[in-house]
């Protein structure tokens, strides 16, 4: 996984990555007041869809930040991508079992304390890009794609998605 770079910027930063900062901040915010709400037996409750418990679908959200964080670095850098980019779904679904396996006995403030941080970290990494960073396009197994387009769909969707999951699991 990559480092987000904590580099001053040598441009000014874009208003649209100023922008799609706040909406992941605003959407991880959102996560921090459903998790601020829970109670023990909703964190452990069993999430159908995710074939996990809530708990650790949000701390899969929380991890997700850097994975996918380091992803939307190497493409606004023009570097190579990450290696969790490139593995197969088979490979995805092993990791999620394993990390789901790490945080089995994470509690709400574990939870808490990993979405503050990861979502801080991108969130300001993600707000100090260029326009000429956002509209970089980097050749993926799915095709070209924008830094722009990743952090759309592949941040925020990423984070809305299981978001979605966790509150119908526990009907908040």
């Amino acid at each position: 996984m990559a480092r987000l770079s904590t580099a001053a910027p040598t441009a000014a930063p874009s208003y649209r990555a100023v922008q799609l900062a706040r909406r992941f901040a605003a959407a991880n915010d959102d996560v921090i007041a459903f998790v601020g709400g829970l109670t023990d037996d909703e964190w452990r409750a069993p999430c159908e869809r995710e074939g996990r418990s809530v708990g650790q679908v949000v701390e899969h959200v929380a991890a997700g930040h850097l994975i996918i964080g380091g992803i939307v670095e190497a493409m606004a850098l023009g570097s190579p991508l990450p290696v969790a980019s490139r593995r197969t779904e088979a490979a995805g679904a092993r990791y999620n079992a394993r990390q789901a396996a790490r945080c089995a006995d994470h509690s709400p403030t574990d939870g808490l304390r990993s979405l503050r941080r990861n979502g801080g970290i991108v969130g300001r990494f993600v707000a100090g890009l260029t326009d000429e960073q956002l509209d970089r396009a980097t050749v993926t197994i799915e095709g070209p794609i924008t830094t722009h387009d990743e952090i759309e769909h592949g941040l925020l969707d990423h984070l809305l998605h299981h978001f979605e999951a966790a509150q119908e699991a526990v009907k908040k």
